[in-house]
């Protein structure tokens, strides 16, 4: 009996080990990566024209909301769906200067990348000139909207497109046209010598459009997106 006493007593004794010794340990779940924030675009502003060739670009800092370090990419193109960018660059810093051609529209942009290689949106895109040598020639001034205004509600199917558009030097203006349903239009029209344009519409529909100057030196200017709505 003392001998059976004994042997069950050891078993406990083990198994108490056992269980202690194998009994499973939850892992702590891993933080989740937070994407930094888009950063906002400061200067050069959009449309502007700049008579400094070595420009300083400048933005507005992300935040991390697991505090990562942030890096920024900034890219500078020809045009505004960057199939030609000219410069493409990673810093820390939120500022960053390039020398740039007299007489050129450029696009730029930016995005944030964090330290695990986690990155935002890019940011909105951005079009600014350079003026040419003085003397030379001039950009025409960036096309103002006559109607429809930003955020009109209009009637009918047939909508007049109209905008204004004038030149330093006097040169005689061409205008390409973008117009259609998303915030990025298409070109629609070319080389049109007139400041009017006819669409065709659909009811309730939003539509965006905008307007390209260009005189008879390579001088360019790209206005604005604007937007209406039909009833």
């Amino acid at each position: 009996m003392k001998n059976i006493y004994i042997i069950l007593l050891g078993l406990c004794v083990l198994l108490s080990c056992s269980r202690e010794e194998f009994s499973e340990v939850e892992p702590k779940p891993q933080p989740v990566n937070e994407t930094p924030t888009i950063p906002n675009l400061v200067f050069p502003a959009n449309n502007q024209v700049c008579t400094n060739f070595k420009l300083e670009f400048d933005w507005e800092a992300s935040s991390d909301g697991n505090g990562d370090a942030i890096a920024y990419q900034i890219d500078i193109a020809t045009n505004d769906a960057f199939e030609n960018i000219l410069f493409s660059i990673i810093t820390s810093e939120t500022r960053r200067a390039f020398n740039l051609e007299k007489g050129t529209v450029y696009y730029w942009r930016v995005k944030a990348i964090d330290s695990e290689q986690s990155e935002s949106e890019y940011s909105t895109v951005q079009v600014f000139f350079t003026e040419p040598d003085a003397g030379v020639n001039h950009i025409p001034y960036s096309p103002s909207v006559i109607s429809p205004k930003p955020g009109d509600a209009v009637s009918g199917n047939t909508i007049t497109l109209d905008w204004d558009s004038t030149d330093g030097d006097g040169d005689p203006l061409l205008y390409d046209l973008y117009f259609g349903t998303t915030n990025s239009p298409v070109l629609l029209a070319q080389d049109i010598s007139v400041s009017k344009f006819d669409v065709n519409v659909s009811p309730n529909t939003t539509y965006y459009w905008r307007v390209v100057a260009k005189d008879d030196k390579q001088g360019v200017a790209i206005g604005r997106v604007w937007n209406f709505t039909t009833n």
